[in-house]
């Protein structure tokens, strides 16, 4: 039995897919594509398929993972993007499959990439948000409310921002890098939440995930 791991995309019409309803999605994937994978046992039998860091819904990503359990060890893994993709819905693509090499608690950050637009044309231009970004990267403190499971509480997001660029091509874009996984989670939401309310006006944020990696900075894998 070997433990494999798919990532894939979630784009276009698939980002507003619900977690609930990806797993849903996935587990009529693999049982039309007849991928022999290792199922629960019991009288609702199905196959055992995990999520290492799930996408907040209304985010794209191109690397979202998912693992599961080949029972044939000779399965080919370079077969089970193809198979599964000739299942799945449009937005969501398989793009590799291998062996896992880490375990998801070794998830550390993750990282983003998000356009800004004003909600209301001509609100505020590109430059502006431009340079509004720029002061707002200069305060000393962000001041946020982060909900937990026992409530809410006020924290600087400036002690949890990795690595924040402005994109130099695009007048209202950038790069974000923010911890992630079971200890540690800090949604990019709440950083585009405090910029609206420095600007003053109320933003559109496309936000992708680019990018999941360990402590170490790898990649996961």
């Amino acid at each position: 039995m070997k433990n494999a791991r798919i990532i894939f995309t979630k784009d276009g019409p698939a980002r507003y897919i619900s977690h609930l309803d990806l797993n849903r999605v996935m587990l009529r994937a693999v049982g039309k594509s007849k991928l022999d994978v290792w199922r629960t046992e019991g009288f609702n039998q199905h196959a055992y398929i995990t999520f290492a860091l799930p996408l907040s819904l209304g985010f794209s990503s191109d690397c979202e993972s998912m693992d599961f359990r080949l029972v044939d060890d000779g399965e080919d893994m370079s077969a089970v993007p193809g198979r599964l993709n000739a299942c799945l819905p449009e937005g969501i693509r398989v793009l590799s499959c291998a062996e896992a090499v880490h375990k998801p608690a070794d998830i550390a950050s993750a990282s983003y990439d998000i356009r800004l637009e004003a909600m209301n044309d001509g609100e505020i231009s590109e430059k502006e948000i431009s340079d509004k970004l720029r002061e707002f990267l200069a305060l000393p403190g962000i001041i946020v409310t982060k909900k937990t499971k026992k409530g809410s509480k006020e924290v600087d997001l400036r002690d949890y921002i990795i690595e924040c660029k402005p994109d130099e091509s695009s007048a209202a874009r950038l790069s974000l890098t923010l911890p992630a996984g079971g200890s540690l989670n800090i949604n990019p939401s709440l950083f585009v939440t405090a910029l609206d309310e420095f600007v003053g006006v109320r933003l559109y944020a496309d936000i992708a995930r680019t990018g999941i990696y360990t402590q170490s900075g790898k990649a996961f894998e």
